[in-house]
């Protein structure tokens, strides 16, 4: 059972009524201001906009009146050399490019295998009656050897070489042993005299 709701004091009622109404005109407040703030900002987007469509437009019209100018003072023949140059400018950048699509395409699998042969027969000593029966995982595993071989090989000017200095210094002692021995034969042949 709903109990009827008591009806406040007479005093306690003006001071709820108080109280409400100032709530309720601080809401209205608050959505006054949002709303003056929001046409603010659109009206500034606006004059904004605005702005961008008057340079948009300034601009358009003057690349109209400057290609219409372009247009009056350019002859018949002279349109005919700039239309042939921009054929030929296209024609060039366009083969161009397929040009290199075309070098930038990978070798086919016998491109691969002659090159492999042909690096194979100068780099590591391969005759091409060896290669020519071999097949393309042969040579493949032939062509890794070599190249491996290749990429590790260290000048022995480098002191990368292990063993460098003990060899500069046994060619020191070798030289001077060689030429004592000079001098040994030298002296015997003078005495032999």
């Amino acid at each position: 059972m709903i109990e009827p709701k008591k009806p406040l004091k007479k005093k306690d009622q003006i001071k709820f009524d108080e109280e409400e109404a100032l709530r309720l005109q601080a809401e209205f407040d608050e959505e006054d201001r949002l709303a003056r703030e929001k046409a603010q900002q659109v009206e500034e987007a606006n004059i904004a906009w605005d702005d961008i469509q008057a340079k948009i437009d300034a601009n358009y019209q003057l690349a109209e009146r400057l290609h219409a100018q372009e247009q009056q003072e350019l002859t018949i023949e002279e349109k005919s050399t700039l239309f042939q140059q921009l054929l030929e400018k296209r024609r060039k950048f366009f083969a161009a490019k397929k040009a290199k699509e075309k070098r930038n395409r990978p070798p086919t699998r016998a491109q691969q295998r002659s090159i492999m042969c042909t690096y194979l027969k100068n780099m590591a000593g391969w005759k091409p009656k060896d290669l020519k029966n071999k097949f393309v995982a042969n040579i493949q595993e032939l062509f890794d050897k070599a190249m491996k071989r290749g990429n590790t090989f260290v000048d022995m000017d480098t002191e990368l070489v292990e063993g460098s200095e003990v060899r500069a210094e046994g060619s020191e002692t070798r030289e001077e042993s060689s030429s004592k021995r000079a001098r040994d034969e030298l002296e015997q042949e003078k005495e032999k005299k």
